[in-house]
């Protein structure tokens, strides 16, 4: 079989995926599967690995971290002809909730040994690349909180604690949103592009989104008080929020989002960039390793 390419992310999920990967190794030098192994150093390393991969000619390209890890490896294999595999180590894991990845070390090998190639989308905002979930309002506010209670804290806590900071001043954006010869104007509070369904850990921000259909899943949420926001934000967790009329549901392959004032954008958890954005689909981007009757 062809050698796989592990590129991995050593602090990840606190120091989980360099634990986890051990035990991979472990068992792939078990089964004689030929591989390598490096590890990334820095934000943005990743990307720079998955690149050298490919033109040194590597076909199998493994994540082995979070969902940044993920993005930055994914982001180098769009429109090539390596495949994508994912071992699921972050803190999150959003995109493998939704394309579930093994994580026992037996079944990460069996995985890899006889998984099924398939076409999965990906999604752009602007220029800058996402698997997952891109979006602009409360969840770049959460986000923005929660990174200053990571340099004391670990696990979820810090995007918990992140959440309530951000209800604390609760932000209202005036959108202009533009698609399929439509145009819309509304005020909203945060409006998430989901080619998958999950952010930060869990939330159900987009349930609908579904990453092999060729679209992006849209939604946006009016402008509600705070105290309305925390009845709705249960709902909103579970993903059982899109039948409230607050909530509104777009699909499409495109759509330009322009804002009142400049607000930053998120894709798959990372901020950067800023509005007016474009966020759309790429239809097969990506070749990626996915168990068998997944």
């Amino acid at each position: 079989m062809d050698r796989i390419y592990f590129i991995v992310n050593p602090v990840s999920g606190s120091g989980r995926a360099k634990k986890e990967f051990i035990r991979v190794a472990e068992a792939l030098d078990k089964r004689r599967v030929p591989y390598e192994a490096i590890y990334t150093e820095r934000v943005g390393h990743a990307t720079e690995l998955a690149k050298h991969a490919i033109e040194s000619g590597e076909r199998i390209i493994a994540a082995v971290g979070g969902d940044g890890t993920l993005n930055e490896v994914a982001g180098a294999l769009v429109n090539t002809d390596a495949v994508l595999a994912a071992l699921p180590y972050g803190t999150g894991n959003d995109f493998s909730r939704v394309v579930p990845f093994a994580t026992e070390p037996e079944d990460v090998v069996e995985e890899l040994i006889g998984g099924e190639v398939k076409s999965l989308d990906a999604g752009m905002a602007n220029d800058r690349f996402f698997i997952n979930v891109a979006g602009i309002g409360f969840d770049v506010d959460v986000l923005t909180k929660t990174d200053k209670y990571k340099k004391r804290l670990n696990g979820m806590l810090p995007y918990m604690l992140g959440i309530l900071d951000a209800l604390t001043h609760l932000d209202t954006l005036g959108l202009t949103l533009t698609f399929d010869d439509m145009v819309i104007n509304t005020r909203s509070i945060i409006l998430s592009a989901g080619n998958g369904q999950y952010i930060g850990g869990g939330m159900r921000a987009v349930p609908t989104g579904d990453p092999f259909d060729g679209l992006l899943d849209v939604y946006y949420v009016d402008k509600v008080g705070v105290f309305k926001f925390l009845s709705l934000l249960p709902k909103f967790i579970k993903g059982e929020h899109a039948a409230l009329p607050q909530v509104h549901h777009i699909r499409t392959k495109e759509i330009r989002v322009e804002c009142d004032h400049l607000r930053m954008i998120q894709t798959d958890g990372e901020v950067g960039n800023s509005t007016p954005v474009t966020f759309k689909i790429l239809p097969g981007a990506l070749k990626v390793l996915v168990p068998k009757g997944r």
